[in-house]
């Protein structure tokens, strides 16, 4: 169970109990957080109660990550954060591939000279390296546009560290997928819940924002009006989980379909962006992959 708010979760006054009650479950808590608020003693908290953490590492120069976090000082602070999630053992796998430590860093043309260095210090600390390309939705949209990559540097870098995965850490991967080294699938399987309790695919696609879903002027795909069952059985809930079967342009016949169904909240985005309709902007190309 991925907890990852509305903003930073760790915030939330209940947090510890919400982690202790998903892992009396025997349910693995996924925790996405900046670390900003990452105490030792928080760290060991959540190591107890056998979380995953995904933490946030855009840049290793502070003033790179202060202007991509939008705050001054808040690269010591993850950073912190992250020497506290070290020390309470989470870059100590139980098996080989187990990790329970990960980074997410958003490459664009502020990082683009450090993506090498980024993955580097992540696989040397058996860290996840979760590399996203740059949504254009929210602050990314209104604010960074210039600074998201072209098609062709996407492609270089993710070559590159596909020869450097080879070369030193004995991984092998598919370099067209989304997120580098690694497919997103949630779409065919999850629900994401947001603060106000709409339920999308996944957080980038944001049907609920979209007025063409709407049903007497309000989103009706919400917990506190419909059971996650009829959400998850509803229409078009059920065309989000079989997009793989109506999916556009070189998506739909691709061969690694069932590794790769491209970025669906980035081909959203995009559509929506576009004025195109919602259902089609689901299902439009990745124009992420270079294949």
């Amino acid at each position: 169970m991925v907890v990852i708010g509305g903003g930073e979760p760790t915030l939330y006054p209940n947090f510890r109990d919400l982690i202790a009650y998903i892992d009396s479950l025997e349910i693995i808590p996924v925790i996405f957080s900046n670390t900003v608020l990452m105490t030792e003693e928080l760290a060991g908290f959540l190591y107890k109660h056998n979380a995953s953490v995904m933490g946030k590492l855009d840049s290793l120069k502070p003033e790179v990550q202060d202007y991509l976090a939008g705050r001054e000082g808040a690269s010591e602070d993850l950073r912190q954060g992250l020497g506290n999630l070290l020390k309470a053992g989470f870059s100590k796998p139980a098996g080989p591939g187990e990790l329970r430590l990960g980074v997410s860093f958003v490459s664009n043309k502020m990082n683009l000279e450090e993506i090498e260095e980024i993955w580097h210090f992540c696989r040397q600390n058996n860290i996840f390296p979760n590399m996203e390309i740059l949504t254009p939705t929210g602050r990314a949209n209104d604010e960074l546009e210039d600074k998201l990559l072209t098609a062709d540097e996407i492609k270089e870098y993710k070559l590159k560290l596909l020869e450097i995965d080879r070369k030193y850490y004995g991984y092998d991967w598919l370099p067209y997928t989304p997120i580098t080294a690694s497919g997103c699938l949630q779409h065919l399987y999850s629900l994401y819940i947001n603060i106000e309790g709409n339920v999308r695919p996944c957080a980038p696609t944001k049907l609920d924002e979209h007025p063409a879903l709407r049903v007497g002027g309000e989103y009706p795909y919400n917990v506190n009006k419909m059971s996650l069952r009829e959400i998850y059985d509803s229409d078009l809930f059920t065309y989000v989980r079989n997009i793989d079967k109506v999916l556009e342009g070189r998506c739909g016949n691709c061969e690694h379909l069932k590794e790769c169904i491209g970025c669906r909240g980035y081909a959203y985005s995009v559509g929506i962006n576009s004025g195109v309709d919602p259902l089609k902007a689901l299902r439009m190309e990745c124009q992420q992959c270079f294949k």
